[in-house]
């Protein structure tokens, strides 16, 4: 038998193979008839198992004499009442060759596989209406059900919430102090970390720590502040081999400590009175400045370029200066004076002594064992 199940069906080379889903009907000749020929559809049927749906039919011009015919349980039995001349027209016609044009009333006869059953569109469009209104219905008895049920779940959940939180609390407890912790105080309605608390959607508010904790925590060094002029390296002079230039980007050493002085001595003078002169006694004890004035006055002579006196006199009618803010002042003052030696090319000779009590004009410096007054 020439009937192989993988080789790929061609009319044009006389390999003929065909599947039918419905039944295969050939045509026979109605013996009942002697005057005129009638043919009868008759089906092909598996003579082992009576199968007729799900056959296969095969022919090969050039190997096999009649149309082998497989079942569905894999019985194969050549089939002699199939008329090869008509299965090839059939074949032809299937398989979009060119049919012989003489034998093509075979398929008007009713060869072949039969049509499927017609379609009762009344029937169909009547089921699709059902089927159509029926999901509607559903759909809408699931929104109706979730709509009074949403609410109702809420409300309980709500109320098993508020009823078991003793019990939560206990057992919370209990877990922590089996933990070795002790329990922690459950958030009121008017704690800030509160997110329950009225108006509060989000979580509770977490502060992250400072940079200044988290280096602390690791054991690292705090970082050392560089200069602030990255041209001379705040010494306020570019220097080389051979060269030595003041600096343009900035205003020298001295001038910086100068303004830093300014500002020590301004937030002295701005910041509240401490609590010693907050007794009633240091107002009243406070004595006239030389202009007249009430209030303090307070005048510093110091060292700049080329040995010019600089001198800075404030006079406020702000509360005096305290012994604490005073000895900034004359910190600020020092690291000024310094600033402006090594500015102009000359080490401090020695410590710099400023002469004067709280409240009275500075007007004496002591350098180097050299007393000036302004």
């Amino acid at each position: 038998m020439s009937f192989d199940p993988a080789r790929h069906p061609n009319p044009a080379a006389g390999y003929y193979r065909l599947t039918a889903e419905r039944r295969f009907m050939y045509l026979r000749q109605d013996p009942a008839h002697t005057q005129r020929i009638v043919w009868q559809k008759v089906p092909v049927t598996c003579p082992m198992c009576a199968a007729d749906t799900g056959l296969t039919l095969a022919y090969d011009r050039a190997a096999d004499d009649v149309v082998q015919v497989l079942c569905p349980a894999g019985h194969l039995w050549p089939e002699h009442l199939v008329d090869t001349g008509h299965f090839i027209t059939y074949g032809d016609y299937r398989g979009f060759a060119d049919p012989h044009p003489d034998m093509l009333w075979i398929i008007d006869a009713g060869f072949g596989e039969e049509p499927p059953p017609p379609i009762d569109y009344a029937s169909e469009i009547t089921g699709i209406a059902k089927y159509t209104a029926k999901y509607a219905a559903r759909k809408g008895k699931t929104r109706i059900k979730a709509a009074v049920r949403k609410p109702m779940r809420r409300a309980k959940k709500k109320a098993l919430n508020l009823a078991f939180a003793p019990v939560a609390a206990a057992i919370r407890g209990a877990w922590t102090l089996q933990a070795g912790g002790a329990p922690k105080a459950a958030p009121t309605a008017r704690s800030k970390g509160n997110p329950r608390r009225k108006g509060g959607k989000g979580k509770a508010e977490f502060k992250t720590p400072s940079v200044a904790k988290y280096r602390k925590a690791y054991g690292m060094d705090t970082p050392e502040k560089g200069p602030n002029c990255l041209v001379c390296k705040d010494s306020g002079r570019i220097t080389a081999p051979g060269i030595s230039i003041s600096c343009t980007e900035c205003a020298g050493p001295a001038a910086a400590a100068m303004a830093a002085a300014e500002r020590k001595a301004e937030r002295a003078r701005t910041a509240k009175p401490s609590q010693s002169r907050r007794s009633g006694t240091a107002e009243s004890a406070a004595p006239k400045a030389p202009n007249g004035r009430t209030g303090s006055a307070r005048g510093v002579t110091v060292a700049g370029d080329n040995d010019q006196p600089i001198r800075i006199n404030s006079t406020s009618g702000g509360s005096p200066l305290a012994d604490q803010d005073a000895a900034a002042v004359r910190d600020a003052v020092g690291k000024a004076t310094r600033a402006a030696a090594a500015a102009a090319g000359r080490a401090p000779a020695g410590d710099v002594y400023v002469a004067g009590k709280n409240n009275s004009s500075i007007v004496s410096v002591t350098d180097d064992g050299a007393t000036r007054s302004d």
